[in-house]
C-alpha cells in the first residue's frame, strides 16, 4: 500500500454524499476502485499488487482523441515501399505505456481503510 498511496491526495471536507452531488467536487467524476493480488509462478515466487480504476465509467472529454488502427492494405504498402528501397523494418509493442499514463481526468474515489487515513 506504500507504493500506491502516493498517487492519492486525500479530501477530507466534507462527506461521500457531498461528493456525488457533485456540491463538494465539481468536476470530479467518481470511478470504482479495486486492488489484485497475484502471486507469479516464476522460481521465487514473486507477489504483486495492482490498484485497478474502472477509468471506463467516466465520461470521455471532448477534448480527447484516439488513435485509429492500421488497415492491412496500409501495412502491405509500408511493406512494399521499405522492399523497394531496401530499408529495414523494425517493429515494437509498449505493453504497459498505457498502464502507467498520467490521468487527465479529475476523478475521486473511496478509499478502503487498508489506505489508511
Amino acid at each position: 500500500m506504500k507504493n500506491v498511496i502516493v498517487a492519492f491526495e486525500p479530501w477530507g471536507k466534507g462527506s461521500v454524499d457531498d461528493a456525488r452531488s457533485g456540491q463538494e467536487l465539481p468536476g470530479y467524476q467518481e470511478i470504482k476502485c479495486h486492488m489484485i493480488f497475484d502471486i507469479k509462478m516464476d522460481e521465487k515466487f514473486t507477489r504483486k499488487a495492482r490498484l485497478v480504476a474502472g477509468g471506463h465509467t467516466t465520461d470521455t472529454p471532448t477534448s480527447l482523441t484516439y488513435s485509429s488502427v492500421v488497415s492491412c492494405d496500409s501495412v502491405r504498402i509500408a511493406f512494399m515501399l521499405a522492399a523497394i528501397n531496401d530499408l529495414n523494418l523494425s517493429a515494437c509493442d509498449i505493453g504497459n505505456a498505457y498502464l502507467n499514463a498520467p490521468c487527465r481526468e479529475k476523478i475521486w474515489t473511496v478509499a478502503g481503510s487498508e489506505f489508511g487515513e
